[in-house]
């Protein structure tokens, strides 16, 4: 008879990587066997937040688990902090994580982590909140061989040091984003970009003294670039000519600076979208998001888009904007290959809305950027079971909505069971602009 006690180890682990969040710790106390075989996959990735942080000290965090067992550090990956409560714990877990591949951390707490950090020689994924000083910069800039760099909130500091600590990974850095880098400027991101010529993703958002045409410009040093997000403003200073040669671009987010008054920003995005097609005639990802709720997406606009991009679209986002019946149906008539849809779902005209599915064959989720916003802004209400079989109805790939903190699920192919779901905590632990699915542009 074949228990768990005679099952192989690495079985064990092979099952229990289809589980996560509080499945993982109820496994760990079925049986010694099932103990065993969880704990690489329970300690791989730890991420704490402000709902745990409500918690302590009742609940011991893993980090003073790992602290108590240092054998348990071996299996840690990565680690997220998204709220200082438990910094202390980290700072000394960290220090036993030589495993470390990814590090995150959010929130303005990085300092007393940095001399953790060094050391590490797996690390290669690293996203800080980078407001520091001199000597903290340099401490930073000690780290090496990081394939993938983020900065939210850098300091001048960090952003000076940041030319001389770009060479350390000039042959392994393929992606990098600088996050509301108020003191980025045009120089700085020259000197770094020209030794990244490898760079397979950019993303400048944010940083006020870098518009559009400078990171336009200065994208002629990475054209190996699959995946580019930047800052619009409303200059109508002219794109430099010609376009920069990014036949590889297949993902695009803009952040669209857009005043209430005779803006011109239309003008300014229709021409980034024909300087774009020019160089980069196939993206399959695009994502947009306005400052204001109560702006809608033109739909001159949207019928600029998918006329240039259409045939080869899969993912389109629309974050903290309105999207017209209008310009729905247009998007679900001119994008065939349209996979994943974001967009504010039109609950006041959901019978058009969902009469447009039909003409989305190969649709397959859809995120209902009312509630489920990229900040996580809006009203805390979810479309009801009605409303979602009657989606799915009218959608015939359409097998996942996501409304607020609700995920709806249906696995059947003719005929339709709807499942419920939470959203996972660790579902909004990447900047909106991100790909949805980085596998699709060589990212993982």
């Amino acid at each position: 008879m074949v228990t768990a006690d005679n099952l192989n180890l690495d079985v064990l682990e092979s099952i229990f990587f289809y589980l996560s969040g509080n499945d993982l710790s109820s496994v760990a106390l079925v049986s010694r066997s099932f103990f065993a075989g969880v704990i690489p996959r329970l300690y791989r990735r730890i991420m704490f937040r402000l709902n745990h942080a409500k918690r302590y000290p009742r609940v011991m965090s893993p980090f003073n688990a790992i602290l108590a067992h240092p054998s348990l550090a071996t299996h840690t990956r990565h680690i997220g902090i998204l709220h200082p409560v438990f910094l202390s714990e980290c700072t000394r877990a960290l220090s036993l994580c030589n495993n470390l591949q990814s590090f995150q951390c959010t929130v303005n707490a990085v300092p007393p982590l940095l001399p953790s950090l060094q050391g590490k020689e797996r690390l290669q994924d690293l996203r800080i909140y980078a407001n520091l000083t001199t000597l903290q910069s340099e401490k930073l800039a000690e780290i090496a061989n990081l394939t993938n760099l983020c900065l939210d909130f850098g300091s001048w500091n960090v952003l000076d040091v940041l030319p001389r600590w770009t060479p350390k990974f000039a042959k392994t850095l393929t992606s990098l984003c600088l996050y509301m880098a108020n003191e980025l400027n045009e120089t700085v991101l020259d000197k770094v970009l020209q030794q990244l010529p490898e760079l397979q993703a950019l993303h400048i958002v944010g940083c006020g003294q870098v518009d559009h045409v400078t990171v336009l410009r200065l994208v002629s040093y990475t054209p190996r670039l699959e995946s580019l997000s930047l800052s619009t403003t409303e200059s109508l200073a002219p794109i430099s000519q010609p376009p920069p040669s990014l036949q590889h671009l297949k993902h695009l987010a803009l952040d669209t600076r857009y005043s209430m008054m005779s803006s011109p920003a239309p003008q300014v995005l229709s021409s980034i979208l024909n300087h774009i097609q020019a160089s980069a005639p196939a993206l399959l990802s695009f994502i947009m998001r306005l400052p204001e709720l109560k702006i809608t997406v033109g739909n001159e606009f949207i019928e600029e888009l998918v006329k240039l991009h259409g045939h080869t679209l899969r993912t389109l986002a629309f974050i903290d904007c309105g999207v017209s019946m209008e310009s729905i149906a247009t998007i679900t008539e001119s994008c065939p290959n349209m996979e994943r849809l974001e967009l504010p779902i039109p609950v006041k005209d959901m019978s058009a809305f969902a009469k447009s599915l039909d003409k989305a064959t190969n649709l397959q989720t859809i995120i209902d950027t009312n509630t489920h916003s990229a900040h996580g802004h809006g009203p805390n209400v979810s479309l009801v079971r009605d409303n979602v079989r009657h989606l799915m109805m009218h959608g015939a790939q359409l097998r996942k909505i996501v409304s607020g903190k609700r995920v709806w699920k249906n696995t059947l192919a003719t005929s339709i069971d709807l499942s419920l779901e939470r959203l996972p905590a660790y579902a909004s632990g990447t900047h909106w602009f991100m790909p949805r699915d980085m596998s699709d542009f060589g990212m993982n």
